[in-house]
């Protein structure tokens, strides 16, 4: 994953004083990226509730509701809620997606 952040020119003595503080970390870097990570495990976290939810109001997973609203099999396809539904669930997975590779790149 080739990720581009444009970074700020500096960062406040207090804020990098802050980071080191709460993660423990002496070195900037490794307090920066243990902070990104905890961030992004609670987004994680914050889209698998979101998931089950979803799932438990559909009573499928979502290869299977995608499948069944391609075939029209889901009933009220095109009322309000169940087009919110659909297109809230398929942004959860595309960014599950982008936050388990950025995971990755944190390590």
């Amino acid at each position: 994953m080739n990720i581009v952040i444009e970074m700020p020119k500096s960062i406040s003595k207090s804020t990098a004083k802050l980071l080191k503080d709460i993660t423990g970390e002496a070195d900037l870097d490794l307090a920066m990226r243990a902070t990104l990570k905890d961030a992004l495990e609670h987004r994680l976290e914050e889209i698998e509730r979101k998931e089950k939810e979803f799932r438990e109001k559909s009573g499928m997973e979502f290869e299977e509701f995608e499948e069944s609203w391609e075939d029209g099999k889901i009933k009220g396809k095109y009322s309000y809620d169940v087009e919110s539904d659909y297109w809230g669930w398929e942004g959860l997975k595309t960014r599950r997606k982008k936050i388990e590779e950025a995971l990755k790149w944190v390590g």
